[in-house]
Formats: C-alpha cells, structure tokens, sequence
C-alpha cells in the first residue's frame, strides 16, 4: 500500500514534468519507446496476468470508441521480474494470444513503479499528446472511474489541436 502511495506522489508531481519515454519490448522481440506515440494520447492499459482478460476487454472498448481518432490504446502486460531464459517462453504464449497487436512486456516492474498497480485488476495511465502523464486508474473499474476516464481521454484528444 505505501508503495501505492508513494507511486501516486510521485505521479501527480510528474502531471507538470516532462515527457516521460518508457521503454518496454513486445511479444515480437521489437524494442518500443511510449516517444513513438508522441501526436497522440496515449492510453497504456495494464496489469499482470490475472487482470488480462479485463484489460483486453477494457482495451477493446476503448479502442471502439477511440480506435479512429488520435488516440492509442497499448497494453502492457506486467510480467514482474522474469528470468531472462523464462521471457521467450512467456512471449512465445502471448504471441499466440495476440499474434497481430503488439503487447509491450514489462519485465522491469516499470508500471508498478511509476504508476502503481492492483494485482489482478486492470490499470491505466494516460498520456497527453506530448508523452506527459495526465490521469491514472488504479484497481477496480466502476461506473464513476470509467466515466472519468473517457472524460480524460476525450480531454485529451482536443487539447492543443
């Protein structure tokens, strides 16, 4: 729980910061960087295995509403702290899972530890235009944190056009 706390705090100072470029890899071995998102609001939708049935689901939503316009919505899987020799075999599994769309693979607990995370639940951060963190949902996704979250984004994507 602290180290929620503490990921929010750091969070909500960052609103103001600079860009935040992220690094992760995809299932396909490419090396990803959140800057090649850059003109667009960026939705990272995450959490670890338990949660990747409701992120996807989440995802596909989103990416039906927002999947036309200058809006990306990337998943993350949040794979913890694997052993090198143990990611092909993860990356082989989700590749069969999502053999076309790229998932970015968080082997470094990079989520957990700027944003935070609830196991088994999904998780979003948003990502204004510029790669700025603009809005964080942590845990479970009621009516109100859903309404919140499309206001966000929908923000979002008028925002310095």
């Amino acid at each position: 729980m602290i180290r929620i706390v503490l990921a929010l705090l750091l969070v909500s100072t960052a609103q103001a910061a600079e860009p935040l470029n992220l690094s992760f890899e995809d299932q396909f071995d490419a090396k990803v960087e959140m800057k090649a998102a850059r003109g667009k609001v960026l939705v990272l939708v995450y959490g670890d295995r338990k949660a990747s049935d409701d992120c996807r689901k989440l995802g596909e939503q989103l990416h039906t509403v927002y999947g036309a316009e200058a809006v990306r919505i990337q998943a993350v899987a949040c794979c913890g702290k694997l052993p090198k020799l143990m990611q092909p075999l993860l990356k082989s599994q989700i590749a069969k899972v999502s053999p076309k769309l790229p998932v970015w693979l968080d082997f470094n607990e990079t989520m957990v530890t700027n944003f935070g995370m609830t196991t088994g639940q999904t998780n979003v951060a948003v990502f204004d235009r510029e790669g700025r963190y603009r809005h964080l949902v942590i845990g479970t996704l009621d009516r109100k944190k859903l309404d919140d979250l499309t206001s966000a984004i929908s923000k979002l994507r008028v925002e310095g056009q």
